[in-house]
């Protein structure tokens, strides 16, 4: 089990994220790209030095559609949301198969759970400058395939704010 810190940087003109461990290191960063129509986020390993995923969200979607691709520009995740009148739904597909997730009324606590059996866990600070998340990742391995499935998330969060709805997930 692993638990990470993730903090969005509030006053910054591209989206802007770092994610801490239990010791207050970075161990991952994203960057968003200013200029990108397609509001695109990089995730790199900040231990490595590495790019580890890009985020882009699908233009010309009826539901919103989120893709995560490797450095090489295959597909590794998609997140799409499902048409519903009350509480809007998200589905996952990835290459690790499919996974759900949970949540609570007021979209501040999460769970991804793949096959039955919940693989991450991750809670909104109800008062902090920016999103701040308390991630737990239950497997030790894809640690980074994970956190970058948490702001995909937080983006379609914040997007659909953004439309004046209020998301919240099936429990």
């Amino acid at each position: 089990m692993k638990k990470l810190y993730l903090k969005q940087k509030i006053f910054s003109f591209a989206d802007r994220y770092k994610v801490y461990d239990e010791k207050q290191n970075v161990v991952y960063h994203c960057e968003g790209k200013l200029f990108s129509i397609a509001h695109r986020i990089d995730v790199f390993d900040s231990v490595k030095n590495q790019q580890l995923f890009t985020l882009r969200r699908r233009l010309f979607r009826l539901m919103q559609t989120y893709v995560l691709t490797d450095p090489q520009g295959n597909e590794v995740a998609q997140i799409r949301r499902r048409f519903s009148f009350f509480k809007p739904k998200i589905d996952i597909e990835g290459k690790f198969g499919s996974l759900t997730i949970d949540g609570d009324l007021f979209a501040h606590h999460f769970s991804i759970i793949q096959d039955g059996t919940t693989v991450v866990d991750f809670s909104k600070k109800w008062i902090a400058w920016g999103d701040s998340y308390e991630i737990t990742i239950h497997p030790d391995e894809n640690t980074g395939f994970f956190v970058a499935l948490v702001i995909m998330i937080d983006n379609a969060l914040h997007d659909n704010r953004r439309d004046g709805a209020l998301i919240t997930f099936n429990r």
